[in-house]
């Protein structure tokens, strides 16, 4: 396209997203597999922070390469030039991870349970994350493993989670590149045992619940409506959350996870996480145990250079988004025509306005009942009571104006300023 903004975007005109043809299968193996770990979420918000420390700490970072040129490393410490993007995954692999997380019977394939899209637009105004279910069915390209050479061949009607076990990191990319029409040239992945080190390192993250939670699945429980502090393995339990949100689908899932990721960053923005040296090096610490990054992204200088810029971006302008899907069957496929308008307008990094009811199954804009006390006798605001926009005036047989408008009809999702609250089941 002609007005389309280059550097970490490629030239779309060429190129359409390719969905995936639902082909039927017999049933989905491992349907009661752990649901994997939905902390790529907090790698929204801190990937570039760990490396100020870093300096510090440059040796033991794991590297893997996304089959691509590996961007130039940004020079100095100065905000990064231009827009970025970067693959965020979160891992169900049990390797390394401790008996508590079924290690012993597990078998041993990688999944990638949580994946996201971050990208940051050329003026730095913007920051769009999109969610991927990891039950979308697509296409999957021919992919080889760069760290074993294995090549899994071209398949069609593959759900989308088994990129990460068929290819790497690098799978995942080029999945995510058919689907979006975007090219990664970063990449970064966390493990259990790092979503709980991750979260305590962050110093915890407020939650707003609508209800009480009691989820045997993951251990987690939320005793009341109200905020809760998470961190640990309260954290991970929640963030893995399925059967105890919304109406216990991925979906709800992936909308609660969003509540999470708006507080993350209000509460890095408003506690000064970002300049707080400290705290830094611990996150550092935790990233270099737990996490694994594309070759790009092991250079300081980059990682410092894209915290910067994560770090003024305006809350109402950072937006966390689901890519589009319709069900089929006990699965989803991409909703094209959505799914294809969203990602145009993200490519060319253009306004994209949530409607009011954008919110997913999982979460909620109602705050839960106040209890007894002080805030139980709080004055209601008074009511405004809107005026109604002038009408237009048309001469006999003309056309009305169209009302310009960005809003994306049926696109859930919701921007880091929204102080929502997460759904429970059945609510």
């Amino acid at each position: 396209m002609a007005d389309e903004r280059t550097g970490s975007v490629v030239d779309t005109s060429a190129m359409a997203p390719r969905h995936g043809r639902l082909r039927r299968h017999s049933g989905l193996a491992h349907v009661l597999r752990w649901l994997g770990l939905g902390m790529a979420v907090v790698l929204v918000a801190v990937v570039g922070v760990a490396g100020i420390s870093l300096l510090r700490l440059t040796t033991g970072i794991a590297t893997v390469d996304l089959g691509g040129d590996v961007p130039p490393a940004q020079a100095g410490f100065a905000p990064y030039e231009g827009g970025f993007t970067i693959l965020l995954v979160g891992s169900d692999q049990r390797e390394g991870q401790g008996a508590e997380f079924g290690e012993g019977a597990y078998d041993g394939q990688r999944l990638n349970d949580v994946t996201m899209l971050l990208h940051v637009s050329d003026d730095h105004s913007l920051a769009r994350v999109v969610s991927f279910p990891r039950d979308l069915v697509v296409d999957f390209p021919a992919c080889e493993d760069p760290e074993t050479g294995e090549v899994a061949p071209a398949a069609d009607g593959v759900q989308f989670n088994q990129a990460l076990n068929r290819g790497g990191l690098s799978c995942v990319a080029e999945v995510v590149t058919d689907l979006t029409g975007i090219e990664v040239p970063y990449a970064a992945m966390i493990t259990f045992q790092g979503v709980i080190s991750m979260s305590s390192a962050v110093g915890g993250v407020p939650v707003c619940f609508a209800g009480p939670i009691d989820d045997p699945w993951t251990g987690l429980q939320i005793p009341e409506a109200g905020v809760h502090e998470l961190e640990g393995e309260q954290a991970l339990a929640f963030l893995r959350s399925r059967h105890g949100v919304g109406d216990g689908s991925d979906l709800a899932r992936i909308s609660s996870q969003q509540v999470f990721l708006s507080s993350l960053v209000r509460t890095l923005q408003s506690d000064a996480v970002l300049t707080d040296v400290t705290r830094l090096y611990a996150i550092s610490q935790v990233a270099i145990e737990n996490m694994t990054l594309s070759s790009g992204l092991g250079d300081v200088g980059t990682m410092v250079s894209m915290a910067r810029v994560l770090a003024d971006i305006p809350l109402e302008t950072m937006q966390f988004v689901l890519y589009p899907n319709v069900p089929e069957g006990v699965r989803v496929v991409p909703d094209e025509e959505r799914a294809d308008e969203l990602m145009r307008r993200i490519r060319l990094e253009q306004p994209i306005e949530l409607g009011e009811d954008s919110l997913g199954v999982g979460s909620t804009d109602e705050t839960p009942a106040a209890t007894d006390g002080p805030d139980a006798t709080a004055t209601p605001e008074p009511e405004v009571t809107e005026t109604a926009a002038p009408t237009e005036t048309l001469e006999p047989g003309a056309t009305p104006t169209p009302t310009p408008t960005d809003e994306l009809e049926g696109v859930i999702g919701q921007d880091a300023s929204q102080e929502s609250c997460v759904v429970p089941f059945g609510g």
